[in-house]
């Protein structure tokens, strides 16, 4: 009796080490909000932008997710570039900080500025290394002490550059976090929107995401690759049309394979879909498809209090699960 008492000890033991470095999986949901209006900067709090509030972050906590991406806007946590941060916003990310801290948990920082800032792409700047590191440099001083409960996000998305330019910066920008003494989950992702079913595209003058990123290594080995995928047709994520689930298993199966066959892990950042029954299945599909070890975790896209009637929404309805919920729900428990 005494020796399963010790194995359900230590089994639970287990379960309770869920934050950004201990956990062997993360998965949660994107809580969008803070990223709102970006046409208005800095904006006002809590009416063009918002944070996630404790009631919405028990819900997704106590239905078993550990994962929390939190989207935010570069310019309004360091309106000047190589500035000093918002003290107001910086505030209410410590309060997040402080819940992951609580319950275990890790929260994902994503800096969602698509590789721009101040409206102009990073390579329009003298040094995007440098001042993309200058901002994370900034954050890692202000939450030191928490690394094991929140995540370098670098950047939502890098669209506005080349998929070179984009894999060049991270590198350096990994490079610089390291040589500053960061410790934390650092997540790179793919050029372009990230999509897994892009990783393998390229141009005569720009290599694919697979090229750039097959051996790119984080010298403390804390670090995981970003990909994106919607079921859309158009893998926008735009449309409530869904793939069928075939399509989708191929797809993320041959970004699987490239992350097995290089020791690279993934981490699926932004995926969501309608409630048809048609969509619900693709959604299985894809939880199914992360289960191998080349796959971190995941964060569905999206829930947070100012979605309204957004499709992909899985926040609840007076306290009622959205359809895609009760998908999530099964993967979460396991």
């Amino acid at each position: 009796m005494m020796r399963w008492l010790g194995v359900g000890l230590w089994l639970c033991s287990l379960l309770a080490q869920a934050d950004c470095l201990t956990a062997a999986r993360i998965q949660g949901v994107n809580l969008a909000g803070a990223e709102f209006n970006a046409g208005k900067l800095p904006g006002k709090m809590f009416t063009d932008y918002t944070y996630p509030g404790t009631a919405t972050l028990d819900y997704f906590r106590l239905r078993g997710m550990n994962l929390i991406r939190l989207p935010i806007l570069w310019e309004r946590y360091q309106p000047q570039a190589y500035g000093e941060l918002d003290s107001a916003n910086l505030t209410q990310l410590k309060k997040l900080v402080q819940y992951a801290r609580q319950y275990d948990l890790c929260l994902l920082v994503d800096v969602h500025n698509y590789a721009k800032f101040q409206k102009q792409p990073l390579s329009s700047y003298e040094s995007p290394d440098a001042l993309l590191f200058d901002f994370w440099r900034r954050l890692h001083e202000a939450l030191a002490g928490d690394e094991n409960y929140w995540a370098y996000g670098l950047m939502n998305e890098p669209a506005a550059v080349t998929r070179q330019a984009w894999a060049d910066i991270a590198k350096s920008v990994v490079a610089k976090l390291r040589a500053a003494g960061a410790s934390g989950l650092i997540v790179v992702p793919g050029g372009n929107w990230s999509g897994a079913h892009s990783w393998f595209s390229a141009s005569s003058s720009d290599p694919a995401n697979a090229e750039l990123f097959t051996a790119f290594r984080d010298p403390l080995a804390r670090m995981v690759f970003e990909v994106h995928q919607y079921a859309d047709s158009n893998y926008s994520g735009t449309k409530t049309d869904c793939i069928s689930s075939s399509k989708m298993q191929s797809i993320l199966g041959k970004v699987t394979a490239w992350a097995q066959s290089n020791s690279q892990q993934l981490l699926l950042g932004e995926f969501g879909v309608g409630s048809s029954d048609a969509c619900l299945a693709v959604l299985d599909s894809m939880l199914a498809s992360m289960s191998g070890s080349a796959w971190r975790g995941w964060s569905y896209w999206a829930a947070g209090s100012w979605w309204g009637s957004y499709p992909f929404s899985i926040q609840p309805l007076n306290g009622v699960d959205k359809p895609q919920m009760t998908v999530l729900i099964p993967y979460l428990k396991n």
